[in-house]
């Protein structure tokens, strides 16, 4: 896949405050990309139904429909001159997004463009070329330009989801892209696998497996797929967190009876215990500066989420509301701790400041929400919900709002795992 190049693009306006209280949404309508050639009708269509997708799952756009147009805006053409800007304000769009696509020395060329209507310019135009099964990967890349040009911060659908599926017949490791699709298999133990995390560079994703007798830590590496055991000691080997640097790993383990938190090298071997306390202490996430983790601990009664600072050993307690707060996840951004919280006999997703301040519950529907795990850039939470029936995974802005459910078919999906970085950005 080749970026080919692009138009100069004109100055980038960060008209949104991604951060911000209120998230406004801009109209924003997708025309259906002129064609050169029959062998292209396809993918031509499947590059506007991701790229829709794409931008509904953002969260910043009004996707609008352009059957509803009184013409096409790109019939004369695709350069500003000919653009018909009054078809397109008629529509109540805001930006337009038109293109065409065809067949060049064995290759599929696209070209994209976005237009700004009340302005009536070109904001930037792009030209990718590579395989026809490449087209995913060129819209997701044109999108994340488009959020980027908005937003000043690059898109996330060059990034992927690590989830638990039974769509199988057994509980098995998965990847996706962030938009819910490309689905790969990673995992065929045909028993238990359960809590997915991602090593730093993306290389890598530890999780537990129950294809022998106990429950066993696993890593697998994604390219090549090999698989290592990283614990496979006698009673409990829990869900592990990779330090922001990649050089350890946190995990429980009971291998002096009682279930404490551990260091591991990368290869497994025990570097240090972090907790000495007669609760049980699990689900460790690092800080970003990785000073620190958040854990659950039922030392206090009930489970609670509780910081520890890595270095002194010295623990806090974080979350006092509440009877049941497990699965905290530490935002990449440092600044909040998402976690499921039992609530009128439902979890529901929270997050609070890590000196436990400002706790807030995200998610208030029917079913569940559990399992919150960060984008890498701190803008979304995928989850998984009961919502619907059975359990299926969500993505959502941080404060809660745009819920979109980005798995679908046969079998449950959970405990999702947002990836790193894999790309430039």
């Amino acid at each position: 896949l080749m970026g080919l190049g692009s138009w100069p693009r004109a100055e980038a306006q960060v008209v949104i405050d991604i951060f911000g209280p209120a998230i406004p949404r801009f109209p924003i309508c997708v025309f259906p990309f002129r064609t050169e050639g029959a062998e292209v009708s396809a993918p031509a269509q499947e590059a506007q139904r991701i790229l829709n997708q794409d931008l509904r799952i953002s969260g910043f756009f009004e996707v609008l429909d352009p059957s509803k147009a009184l013409a096409d805006p790109f019939r004369q053409g695709l350069e500003p001159r000919d653009v018909d800007f009054d078809a397109v304000r008629l529509l109540g769009a805001d930006i337009v997004v038109g293109g065409r696509m065809g067949m060049e020395a064995g290759s599929l060329r696209w070209e994209a463009r976005l237009f700004d209507q009340p302005q009536r310019r070109m904001l930037f135009g792009k030209v990718y070329k590579g395989a026809p099964q490449d087209v995913r990967i060129m819209v997701h890349r044109f999108v994340d330009e488009i959020v980027k040009y908005y937003t000043g911060a690059q898109g996330i659908f060059q990034t992927q989801i690590a989830f638990i599926s039974n769509r199988s017949g057994a509980k098995e490791l998965m990847l996706m892209d962030a938009d819910g699709e490309n689905l790969r298999q990673l995992t065929n133990d045909k028993n238990l696998v359960l809590s997915p995390r991602w090593s730093p560079d993306g290389r890598e994703v530890a999780f537990i497996s129950y294809a022998g007798a106990n429950a066993h830590l696993f890593s697998v590496q994604l390219e090549g797929m090999r698989r290592k055991v990283l614990s496979a000691r006698e009673n409990m080997n829990g869900p592990a967190a990779w330090s922001p640097d990649g050089s350890r790993l946190a995990t429980t383990l009971s291998v002096h009876g009682n279930p404490e938190l551990y260091l591991l090298d990368r290869s497994g071997n025990i570097l240090q215990r972090l907790t000495q306390h007669p609760g049980i202490d699990v689900s460790p996430s690092w800080s970003p500066d990785g000073r620190s983790l958040a854990f659950v601990s039922d030392r206090a009664g009930g489970p609670q989420i509780f910081v520890l600072e890595v270095g002194s050993g010295n623990a806090r307690r974080l979350t006092f509301e509440g009877k049941y707060n497990s699965e905290p996840a530490w935002s990449p951004r440092g600044d909040r701790i998402a976690f499921s919280s039992l609530v009128n006999g439902a979890y529901r997703i929270c997050t609070i400041r890590p000196d436990g301040r400002d706790l807030v519950q995200l998610s208030d529907g029917a079913g569940s929400e559990t399992s919150p795990t960060w984008s890498p850039d701190g803008r979304y939470l995928a989850f998984s919900s009961t919502r619907g029936g059975g359990s299926q995974i969500y993505i959502m802005l941080f404060n809660g709002q745009n819920p979109v459910q980005i798995t679908r078919g046969a079998g449950e999906q959970s405990l999702p795992a947002w990836s790193p970085w894999l790309h430039e950005h």
